[in-house]
């Protein structure tokens, strides 16, 4: 799913034959005629431009296989990329839904005080819910904040799955990823919440485990976890984390409790407080201030407030269920980013 439709354009009779004759070379061997028989680049090159382009823009090739491929850094194929919309051998149209969508990100980052903000239009003939668009989506915006040498803490749930197994795979140097909760439930359902292990897969990355539930079953329990040196070092790494990816739940229906956190009885019990709902696991009131309930009380995991030391807190979340909450943690500057889905962000 793209915010922009892409139409190639392989522009006069000459670079239709430069593309058709590159593409029957090696690609090695084109690299080398560019390189040293002419001296120049393979930016120069405008068959070889044009064959990226069209690998990437018609056929839908990655940039990692396209670099596989033609044997070329995948910088390269990026910096190839630019040059071929730059020298107007791609040319972008941007439809009606999408262009609202880009005003209504610049209206939310200016309301927010966000450095990132992305709105996916509502595809109402997708069969996705509105988790999977919004994870999906959001994989796209998160691949560009990837670095070497950075640490990515993560919650938990239905977006942050769809988020990490949408990422593109990629090698990354000295990548750690967190939880930023505990990871423990009686049913085997939870697998499929899981988002940092999967994310690490897909990124290569050293993946670290917190031992212990959302939720105890008492708050001595809860404290006896978080006392363990595993657990500290784990709490300790998604604090100093370069990057924490987050999502919000709302109260009509509770992720929490349909994994066996919480009974039912406990979660009507909070819902008498009127909470507008959780951010990794402690429940909110409309003033965005912790509920008075001992739930708030068993938690195993970073705290919300401590999250507010790292550099990049990006809310991946949307559905009128949410509103509320992300609109008070939004205003309380909890995040510096927000990815969501437009009929949320209206909502905004």
């Amino acid at each position: 799913m793209h915010k922009c439709s892409y139409l190639v354009h392989l522009f006069k009779c000459y670079i239709v034959a430069l593309f058709v004759a590159s593409t029957c070379w090696p690609a090695t061997a084109a690299f080398g005629w560019v390189r040293h028989k002419h001296r120049r680049t393979l930016m120069t090159s405008i068959g070889l431009l044009a064959r990226v382009a069209h690998q990437y823009f018609v056929l839908g090739e990655t940039q990692q296989a396209i670099a596989e491929r033609l044997q070329i850094n995948r910088t390269k194929i990026h910096r190839l990329l630019a040059e071929a919309k730059e020298r107007g051998i791609v040319s972008i149209r941007i439809n009606a839904g999408t262009s609202q969508a880009l005003e209504m990100e610049e209206q939310l980052r200016r309301k927010y005080r966000l450095d990132i903000c992305s709105v996916t239009p509502n595809d109402t003939g997708s069969e996705l819910g509105l988790s999977e668009v919004i994870g999906i989506y959001a994989a796209q915006t998160v691949e560009t904040l990837l670095r070497d040498d950075m640490t990515v803490a993560m919650a938990w749930g239905r977006t942050m799955r769809w988020l990490a197994s949408n990422i593109e795979p990629v090698a990354l140097r000295n990548v750690t990823v967190v939880p930023l909760l505990g990871s423990l439930s009686r049913r085997s359902s939870i697998d499929k919440y899981d988002a940092a292990a999967v994310f690490a897969q897909r990124t290569q990355a050293e993946s670290y485990y917190l031992p212990g539930p959302i939720i105890c079953d008492s708050r001595e329990s809860r404290e006896t976890i978080l006392q363990q040196p595993s657990a500290r070092e784990v709490i300790q790494k998604a604090l100093n984390a370069d990057l924490a990816l987050m999502s919000v739940g709302g109260t009509t229906s509770s992720t929490l409790r349909s994994v066996g956190y919480m009974t039912d009885e406990e979660f009507d019990d909070v819902l008498r407080l009127k909470p507008i709902g959780n951010f990794l696991g402690y429940f909110f009131d409309r003033d965005a201030e912790l509920i008075d309930h001992p739930v708030n009380e068993r938690i195993v995991g970073v705290h919300p407030r401590d999250t507010l030391n790292i550099p990049k807190r990006i809310l991946v979340s949307g559905g009128k269920n949410k509103v509320g909450i992300m609109a008070k943690l939004l205003e309380k500057g909890f995040f510096t980013g927000l990815i969501t889905d437009q009929e949320t962000g209206s909502s905004l």
